[in-house]
């Protein structure tokens, strides 16, 4: 025996628990005390355990994280066994996740139970419990060896799993002749009655009778076992392949006890599955809400078998998962515009519907395609309707995981005018090219041949098994003699694949038997039972089912022996008489008419019945002794009864076309029985029985009860009501009163006498009297009109008080039996029977006996009917779209007294609004206008003439986008990495199933809702995995389907990734330096971390006099360092600040703050940065000198000039942190060494700065040539003007020979005025240039005259002629004037001329005729006569007329322009 753990509760003696509600679903909390100190809570989860389903021998374990304060303990323990065990069972804790975990290594079965986790501290509880499920290894459902040794060893436990009547095929047994598979009932008993048929043709089962009976019985023991774990088993969906190619089937159900194992087989073999990593097994039961569905992916053939589910030890649902193949595949289609295409396929085993796809998209009945299926649901059809080019593609075909595809090739229609669509064509392309139907016809034979072959085993296997009972029978009667046993009533369903219900009802009456037992009818489709004669034992009696649903009667036999009937050619069965021993009694209807006579009786008994097509009796009895039984069943599917009685009584009953039953007598010694129903519901007498048994009549089709007889001894017979409230007669055979019945006037009706010196009054007549119990004769059962059916028998019954002759008129002539009538006399009842009615038979009947007389009108008509192909058109689905109208046409056989009803969900249309109905003689139609998902429904149309009603049904489906998934939204996972949500279907799919799943999510305090992806529609859960840890996340989800998207399902409260665990506070921020732009941090990093490592920190900052706080960076952007340099600030201001350390949970407690800084320069003594101490500048242009510095506090600016105070004319510009020295045109005077002199409180500094203004040098004088040394030539020049002003110019000379006539530099950076040329050849002539060149370039050269070949030739005279020289100098001019400018204010400004004159001239920028050339707001240059002016942005007092003026010795020139500044 298992030990249980203990776990004490917290609650001291006395104490009072309050329950709390959880965050997290299923945790119970009890909190011990009303009110909580501050700051203090009770335990709580913040993730509980997840139930586990686990293979024997993996790890399993079990998660938990609990708060609370005080901190809790947390315990495990289990509900049936000990966790004491450290082999087995290990708890540990990890304080830096905070996460409880409770391991079982190597995990056994026997460790299969509900755990439970218990969180305590001083405040209160709470538990939480989860489920362990252990797969074992290669177990089988039936272990029969394994068994017997646990039985040896009293291992009851394991002794008393289940065993199944499916067991796997290795383990087999081989099968004896003709027996069935445990497999077939398995099917049946979960299988929709609609499909009883083609499961028993499968398994060449062919006796409905004996297979529904039994499968009643299994059913009720099969309820019974369920009960004991579950409730609310219902929606039972048999395997199918999804369109994603996994398959699943599914079942809903309540589990008494949320613990109960559930497991899965396949061929009587367990296989594992999972509950949650359904992607890394191949089988998965999951649950939706009160849904179970299974499922398993990667399909192959040997995944056909047979699937159970079984909770515990008990099944609850079987299905059977078939594999087909294509015997033909759908084959190249080529289709022209505008015409239709046909893929046509054969598949090896029928299949109501193939899945189709067309360029990857599931393709389905509608405009544009239709699905055709062959009657043996062997082939299928694809039509494409009026082919596009755009539809052009591949098209597949897939049954299961077998598929076959093919290509659609549209070509355009040429001849088609241009801008125009072709007209539609009316011809067909495509089409397999073979004899589908021969290939599926033979197929067809050779599934019947097997099924046939299955039957005959079946039926040779009974037949013997029934020859061996019969041989049994004799012996086991003698021993045991006759004992009295009860009737066994069958209930008999009937399975209609039409759809069509005939409203002729009958009601059928039960006969009273020898002892107590119960006889009862079959159910006909009006609900009522058919009868069911009394027999003397044991003994079964059931009636055939008739074309209208109900079951005809069979006679009471005296023994077990059994009685059913044969099959008639409308589906109904022929009645059997009961037999005294086991021998089998049947008959049945043969299409010809003749009767299959059926006897069965220990003694001379005659035994026969069944109804001929004719209208001719079959008739059945069974007696012990000599009685006859005579019954026969009518066209309007009542049943004669059969009598069974021990000695020579007599009992004869028939029914009539209003459906009442006639009686069946029944009783151990000479007493007679009989009765007939009338019209009017009421019910014929039923004769004694024997002994002390009760006997009822049975429920007529007014609601009244048939009569029972009396029995032998002290029992009560009680008569039945009539239509008119009178009472059918009962008598009794003792001393016991027998009373009437009460009439609908209130009156009583007499009961008839009894055997002894008991009470027996007359029953009711016609007119309402009261016929005497005995002496004068009395009509107790009269005539009443009714209707009968053309071809089929009818039947008046006259039941007299005394036995006496009586006749009969027809329209007042006297009738005899032949040509069709049968006129019989029974003791007191006589009956006129019309075998086969006609049109000529209408008329009105009187029975005559003696002065009493009874009349009734008989009126032949036919029952409405509907043609079978039309029905089978009419009961295919109508699929339509919202919004779109609905139509349904029924054709029917034109009638007098027609009534045509439609009917939506049983409720009847009437014409308006919406509803448009249009009655034509030969059909009817339903039209439905802008069609809502709420009319999705059964339509069904009803003809009705007072002969009966037919009814056909047929399916309305409107198609609209599905309704929003279900919540709530459950969190299943929430860690610092990933979240997983979960959400059940919509509960409306808007009629074609859902497809997928979109998810999208919102980051708290986003706006933005981002698609993370979709998931397929047998996955309602979805794993966010780009989560980040201590964020915030909302969920929606849409249900999709073809019709588009749902309304969305959000998720309630935000959800948080992980679990908060923040860092401690660091040190207090020190100020390392101050400035006004920037103050410098430290700090130090937290003492205590919490276990979680520190990504970095955040800085806030806060100015004095101020209470909020700001964040200087962002937590998803931390400093990675401890220290920062804060740029924030304003100069002057005083701020302190504070530091938090971030985790991966976010940013922890901040530290102290810092004392306060403010954000000021320190007091220094002035430096300048990176100055320039030497600058050239063009004479004329304008000088800057810029120097850089720092000081605090600012410093007071010199300059001075060679030590001197610089010209008023030189501008000094002071800014922060620069100072600028300016002339505005520079001449050569203004070459010199300027120093810079700053001072402050602190102290002084000096820089020099050399500025040189210069100009392009000035040509060398006159170059002289002499040779000195042979090979050298001494070059001489008169040095350039300009030497004397520019100590950094100097010469270079160049040299010219006539052998390469090119100049080459021969000496640079002369600053000598001499130079002496080498390697100087006779012959060759020499020329020199020299140079002169400083900062600003090459002056022009100065030539020397020619040395070499040609220098001491006599210069030619030039007769006299002198030279003139020419001279450069002129006045100036404008080459290039100014441009009129309008820019923007603010912005800058650049305004340019060019001027030309020799010698230079002097220019001068004016505005409005005053100078600005020393004004420091504009920047004005002169470089090689292009002149410049630049104002660095634009002001209002600038616009203005500008004009340049350039003066030189020779004259003056100028040029103006305007300046207008936009604002």
């Amino acid at each position: 025996m298992f030990k249980r753990t203990k776990v004490t509760d917290g609650t001291a003696t006395g104490q009072v628990g309050f329950r709390k509600k959880s965050k997290v679903p299923g945790v119970m909390i009890t909190q011990y005390i009303e009110k909580l100190p501050e700051g203090k809570s009770h335990p709580d989860f913040t993730r509980k355990p997840i139930a586990l389903t686990i293979q024997e021998g993996k790890f399993a374990f079990f998660k938990a994280i609990v708060t609370g304060d005080p901190k809790p303990t947390v315990v495990w323990s289990r509900n049936n066994g000990d966790v004491s065990d450290p082999a087995r069972y290990q708890s540990k804790y990890d304080p830096n996740s905070n996460e409880h975990t409770f391991e079982m290594p190597h995990v056994k079965p026997d460790q299969a139970d509900t755990y439970k986790c218990f969180a305590k501290n001083e405040y209160g509880q709470a538990m939480v419990t989860v489920v362990l499920n252990v797969i074992e290894v290669g177990f089988k459902m039936t272990k029969a060896p394994q068994q017997q040794a646990e039985v040896a060893n009293c291992n009851f436990k394991k002794v008393l799993k289940r065993r199944s009547k499916v067991v796997p095929k290795a383990e087999e047994p081989e099968k004896k002749e003709g027996e069935i598979d445990p497999k077939f009932w398995e099917l049946l008993m979960s299988a929709d009655k609609k499909d009883y048929e083609r499961i028993c043709a499968e398994f060449g089962v062919t006796d409905f009778r004996w297979m529904l009976k039994k499968l009643n019985e299994m059913k009720r023991e099969r309820e019974e076992e369920q009960a004991e774990f579950v409730k609310n088993l219902s929606d039972l969906k048999p395997i199918h392949i999804n369109a994603d190619g996994t398959a699943s089937f599914e079942l809903e159900f309540d589990l008494l006890d949320p613990s109960s194992s559930i497991y899965l087989y396949k061929d009587g073999e367990m296989i594992p599955y999972t509950k949650e990593l359904g992607d890394k097994m191949k089988h998965c039961l999951r649950k939706v809400g009160r849904k179970y569905i299974f499922s398993m992916r990667d399909l192959m053939p040997e995944d056909a078998g047979f699937y159970q589910l079984d909770v515990e030890d008990v099944n609850m649902f079987s299905t059977d998962f078939k594999m087909v193949d294509f015997l033909v595949k759908i084959q190249e289609v080529k289709a022209m515009e505008r015409e239709d295409a046909v893929f046509e396929c054969v598949i090896s085993a029928p299949l109501s519907k193939l899945m189709w796809f067309g360029k990857n998209m599931p393709l389905e009945q509608g405009d544009k395609y239709d699905i055709e299926v062959s009657e043996d649901k062997l082939i299928h059809r694809l039509v494409v309707k009026d082919c596009m080019v755009v539809d052009k593609g591949i098209y597949a075909a897939c049954a299961g995981i077998k598929s076959c595809n093919a290509w659609l090739v549209v070509e355009a229609d040429k001849g088609a005018p241009k801008g125009k669509k072709s007209a539609r064509k009316t011809t067909r392309a495509g089409g397999s090219g073979t004899d589908l139907q021969k290939v599926a016809q033979e197929q067809q034979q050779k599934l019947d041949k097997e099924r046939e072959e299955r039957k005959e085993k079946i039926k040779a296997a009974r037949e013997a098994a029934a020859e061996a009972a019969a041989a049994e029978e004799p012996e086991k009667t003698a021993d045991s003699g006759a004992g009295k046993d009860k009737g066994a009533a069958v209930e008999v369903e009937r399975i209609d694949k039409t759809s069509v219900a005939a409203t002729t009802t009958v009601a059928g009456d039960s006969g009273s038997g020898h002892s107590a037992g119960k006889a009862s009818g079959g159910a006909k489709q009006d609900g009522s039972h058919a009868d069911a004669g009394g027999g003397h034992s044991a003994g079964k009696a059931s009636g055939g089912a008739r074309k209208d649903g109900s079951i005809a009667d069979a006679g009471g036999g005296h023994s077990a022996g059994k009685a059913s009937g044969g099959a008639k050619q409308d589906g109904s069965h022929a009645d059997a008489g009961g037999g005294h021993s086991a021998g089998k009694a049947s008959g049945g209807a043969k299409q010809d008419g003749s009767p299959a006579d059926a006897g069965g009786g220990h003694s001379a008994g005659k035994a026969s019945g069944g109804a001929k097509q004719d209208g001719s009796h079959a008739d059945a009895g069974g007696g012990h002794s000599a009685g006859k039984a005579s019954g026969g069943a009518k066209q309007d599917g009542s049943h004669a009864d059969a009598g069974g009685g021990h000695s020579a009584g007599k009992a004869s009953g028939g029914a009539k076309q209003d459906g009442s039953h006639a009686d069946a007598g029944g009783g151990h010694s000479a007493g007679k029985a009989s009765g007939g129903a009338k019209q009017d519901g009421s019910h014929a007498d039923a004769g004694g029985g024997h002994s002390a048994g009760k006997a009822s009549g049975g429920a007529k089709q007014d609601g009244s009860h048939a009569d029972a007889g009396g029995g032998h001894s002290a029992g009560k017979a009680s008569g039945g009501a009539k239509q008119d409230g009178s009472p059918a007669d009962a008598g009794g055979h003792s001393a016991e009163e027998a009373s009437g019945g009460s009439r609908q006037d209130g009156s009583l009706a007499d009961a008839g006498g009894g055997h002894s010196a008991g009470k027996a009054s007359g029953g009711a007549k016609q007119d309402g009297s009261l016929a005497d119990a005995g002496g004068e004769p009395g009509i107790t059962s009269g005539l009443s009109d009714i209707l009968a059916t053309r071809g089929q028998p009818a039947e008046l019954t006259v039941k007299m008080n005394t036995d006496c002759d009586g006749a009969w008129f027809k329209d007042g002539e006297p009738l005899k039996s032949g040509g069709g009538i049968s006129i019989t006399k029974d003791a007191n009842i006589h009956k006129l029977t019309i075998h086969s009615c006609r049109d000529t038979d209408s008329g009105l009947l009187r029975f005559v006996s003696g002065d009493l007389s009874t009349e009734g009108r008989i009126t032949v008509g036919d029952v409405p009917e509907f043609d079978e192909d039309d029905l089978h058109k009419f009961s295919k689905p109508v699929i339509v779209r919202v919004g779109q109208n609905a139509a349904f046409k029924m054709p029917f056989q034109p009638q007098e007294s027609l009534t045509v009803s439609w009917f939506k969900d049983g409720t009847e249309l009437k014409d308006g609004g919406g509803v448009k109905i249009v009655r034509e003689p030969n059909h009817s139609r339903l039209l439905l206008r802008d069609c809502l998902r709420s009319d999705t429904g059964e339509i069904k149309i009803q003809l009705k003439n007072p002969f009966g009603a037919v009814e056909a049904t047929s399916q309305l489906i409107v198609l609209d986008r599905p309704g929003p998934p279900e919540g709530p939204v459950e969190t299943v996972e929430t860690t610092s990495s990933v979240i997983e949500i979960k959400w059940n279907p919509p509960k409306d799919d808007g009629g074609s199933a859902v497809t997928n799943y979109i998810i999208e999510r919102q980051e708290r305090g986003h706006s933005l809702w981002t698609k993370l992806g979709d998931v397929s529609a047998e996955k309602t859960s979805f794993r966010d995995r780009n989560v980040t840890h201590g964020k915030k996340y909302s969920y929606r989800i849409y249900a999709e389907n073809p019709q588009g998207l749902s309304d969305s399902l959000e998720t309630a409260d935000s959800i948080m990734a992980g679990i908060m665990i923040l860092s401690g506070p660091p040190g207090k921020p020190k100020v390392v330096s101050t400035s006004k732009t920037c103050i410098n941090l430290t700090w130090t990093p937290p003492e205590d971390d919490k276990g979680v490592p520190i990504i970095g920190y955040q800085v806030e900052k806060r100015k004095k006099d101020t209470n909020q706080w700001l964040a200087l960076n962002a937590i998803n952007e931390p400093i990675e360092d401890v220290n920062y340099a804060v740029k924030d600030v304003t100069e002057g201001a005083e701020y302190e600040f504070r530091v938090s350390a971030i985790n991966e949970s976010g940013a922890g407690d901040a530290s102290p703050p810092s004392a306060m800084a403010c954000a000021k320069n320190p007091n220094m003594r002035p430096c300048f940065k990176d100055p320039e101490d030497f600058l050239v500048v063009r004479a004329g242009n304008s000088v800057r000198v810029k120097i850089s510095y720092e000081a605090e506090p600012p410093p007071h600016i010199t300059w001075l000039k060679d030590d001197e105070p610089i010209a008023p004319w030189i501008n000094v510009i002071n800014t922060e942190g620069m100072s600028q020295l300016v002339i505005p045109s520079s001449k050569r005077s203004d070459s010199a060494i300027y120093t810079i002199k700053a001072k402050n409180s602190v102290g002084e500094a000096f820089f020099d700065v050399e500025v040189r203004v210069t100009d392009e040098p000035k040509c060398p004088g006159p170059v002289e040539l002499e040779q000195t040394v042979y090979g050298k030539v001494a070059v001489s020049w008169v040095p350039s003007p300009d030497q004397e002003l520019d100590d950094r110019l100097y010469y270079v000379v160049s040299q010219h020979d006539s052998n390469t006539r090119m100049w080459k530099t021969v000496a640079d950076r002369l600053f000598a005025n001499t130079y002496t040329a080498h390697n100087i050849l006779p012959g060759i002539e020499y020329h020199f240039r020299v140079y002169a060149k400083n900062d600003m370039g090459l002056s022009d050269p100065s030539q020397s005259p020619t040395w070499g070949a040609n220098s001491n030739r006599v210069p030619i005279s030039s007769n006299g002629v002198s030279s003139m020289e020419i001279s450069f100098e002129r006045p100036p001019s404008i080459l290039v004037p100014l441009k009129v400018h309008t820019p923007p204010k603010g912005y800058q400004l650049y305004m340019t001329c060019a001027v030309r004159g020799c010698p230079t001239p002097n220019v001068s920028w004016y505005l409005n005729n005053t100078c600005i050339n020393s004004d420091k707001n504009y920047y004005i240059t002169n470089s090689c006569g292009v002149c410049s002016m630049y104002i660095l942005r634009v002001r209002e007092n600038d616009g203005g007329e500008y004009r340049v003026v350039a003066v030189n010795s020779l004259g003056k020139a100028e040029c103006s322009t305007k300046l207008t500044v936009r604002d």
